[in-house]
């Protein structure tokens, strides 16, 4: 192996693949889900082969819903144990992001929360780049696939109230 080999970062391999993706053509499944939120496919590609977060447009396909960080991912983890279908799930700077169907969540009223929708963008990785890994502070802790499934609004609704009933008491 050569010392060019053996120094590639995470980050490089993960760039490689892109490529390799793109190169195969804009009918990856990467492709297709952000074809479906109104990007530009190839400004998307490029960000992610030159290893920069793509800018994706909220309110189209999907709106986001924002949790914290520590409920985020226990929600994850409730959304798995009641089998409830899981779409893409982001774990940023700022929370963990959850995609849910367009306004289906518009009149959330639990504590700290944050939907977004049309006018906001989200800044994701590559679809590759899947927890532990990560990419300027953000992971896939469940990457988009082909088939454009998305969070049910209701269950994450209900997982979430759980978890902060359960986190809650915990605490107590």
């Amino acid at each position: 192996m050569t010392e060019a080999a053996t120094s590639r970062t995470v980050g490089d391999h993960i760039r490689r693949a892109n490529i390799a993706d793109a190169a195969a053509g804009l009918d990856t499944p990467a492709a297709e889900w952000v074809r479906a939120c109104g990007a530009d496919v190839g400004e998307t590609l490029a960000a992610w082969q030159s290893g920069q977060l793509a800018e994706l447009p909220i309110g189209t396909a999907w709106d986001v819903v924002r949790l914290p960080c520590q409920e985020g991912w226990e929600v994850v983890r409730h959304m798995g144990v009641i089998e409830s279908p899981l779409g893409p799930v982001l774990h940023a700077p700022a929370g963990v992001d959850f995609l849910v169907p367009v306004d289906s969540a518009t009149h959330w009223d639990l504590p700290n929360v944050s939907v977004l929708g049309p006018g906001e963008m989200l800044f994701v990785p590559a679809p590759s780049v899947v927890a532990p890994h990560t990419q300027a502070s953000r992971t896939w802790i469940v990457a988009p696939r082909a088939e454009p499934r998305l969070a049910d609004a209701a269950d994450l609704y209900g997982a979430y109230a759980a978890t902060l009933a359960f986190m809650s008491r915990g605490m107590r």
